[in-house]
């Protein structure tokens, strides 16, 4: 989590290469998994995270689902990036219900993207503000802040008190 490693702030430059979430969850991701991506000028593909609603709890308590992109072999790492929503499709772009990209994408390999992108996590024990100084959720396409002013500092407050 300091980020000392070299070899993992290389890494972590490469998640600029990483698709921008779009700002309303996607209504027809099963039918059409292409979105297209205003600010790279070029088509990605997601799909739903397949979470049971423990996971979500756990690891992303303010989210009703989440998406991620799919790996692409125009694609310059294995990472992917993960984006959540709120219960009126709005992507959240703050606070611990926000996706954070993910070093590797769970396609290339499940294990290994516990070991990197959710132990650092569990290692923070649960800390989303610690967490996302390192892995900031994304929002390249300037969506409304989300959530609120208030309820981010209650989550921030309540983070820092646990």
């Amino acid at each position: 989590m300091s980020c000392k490693s070299e070899k993992l702030r290389s890494h972590l430059a490469r998640l600029n290469d990483l698709p921008g979430c779009p700002c309303l969850g996607p209504s027809n991701l099963n039918q059409n998994d292409a979105i297209f991506d205003e600010n790279k000028e070029a088509v990605y593909r997601w799909a739903h995270t397949n979470v049971d609603e423990d996971w979500l709890e756990i690891y992303k308590s303010t989210a009703s689902f989440c998406i991620h992109s799919l790996y692409s072999s125009t694609s310059t790492s294995l990472a992917a990036q993960q984006c959540c929503y709120d219960e009126m499709n709005r992507l959240i772009t703050r606070g611990p219900g926000a996706g954070t990209p993910h070093l590797i994408s769970t396609e290339i390999s499940p294990e290994l993207s516990y070991k990197i992108d959710i132990m650092p996590w569990i290692i923070c024990k649960g800390d989303w503000t610690r967490y996302n100084l390192i892995r900031p959720p994304n929002n390249a396409l300037s969506c409304e802040v989300n959530p609120d002013e208030e309820h981010y500092r209650k989550y921030w407050l309540e983070a820092r008190n646990f």
